[in-house]
């Protein structure tokens, strides 16, 4: 059995990774996780809203896209994870330990885009109408601003290939052209009827 590819999506909020990983799912037809998902369908299911949110609720969220992402990886299956994975020592230690027991080989796309744009991308979604609830943006943006403006996180220490993807002027031809490269590592062609 080959070792199978997993294309980690990361990145400040507001660079673009949740848009960049609907694409690639679609694009790619690879099977995908976002943390964010997990996240909104646990506080969801573990009715958050009026209980309140577990201390631990983000960190089980990360152990379910480990968990799932995990599961492809030990058939084969190349897989697409998608996070905020902010805390890149840790981050990297945690997907170190999914590669010992389910090895693959890392494609890190790491989304950036200028300070400015990320901070108004932010405080835009913060007040959108379909942002989940489960969020607490108000609070993070506080603590974290500075952060944003940094326009990038350091990717994580993972191996493989590392694809810097400016979003700041997020253009079709720049996702085209992703694609294009993704399936040339990966080394297959591009999925009928997806141009």
């Amino acid at each position: 059995m080959t070792v199978p590819h997993l294309i980690v999506i990361n990145g400040l909020p507001g660079s673009g990774k949740t848009t960049l990983f609907r694409r690639l799912v679609q694009g790619l037809q690879i099977p995908g996780f976002a943390r964010d998902g997990i996240y909104e369908t646990l506080f969801d299911a573990m009715d958050c809203a009026e209980s309140g949110s577990p201390l631990m609720l983000g960190h089980g969220a990360f152990s379910m896209l480990y968990y799932s992402a995990g599961q492809l990886l030990s058939m084969g299956q190349p897989v697409i994870m998608e996070a905020f994975f902010g805390r890149p020592e840790l981050r990297s230690a945690e997907f170190r330990q999914l590669q010992k027991r389910y090895p693959f080989e890392p494609i890190q796309l790491l989304c950036k885009a200028d300070g400015n744009v990320l901070v108004d991308r932010f405080l835009e979604r913060m007040t959108s109408e379909g942002r989940h609830l489960g969020h607490q943006d108000q609070a993070w943006i506080e603590k974290n601003r500075s952060r944003l403006l940094q326009g990038k996180l350091e990717p994580l220490s993972i191996g493989g290939t590392l694809i810097e993807v400016d979003t700041t002027a997020s253009k079709q031809k720049v996702y085209d052209e992703l694609i294009v490269q993704i399936l040339s590592l990966l080394n297959v062609r591009k999925p009928e009827g997806n141009k």
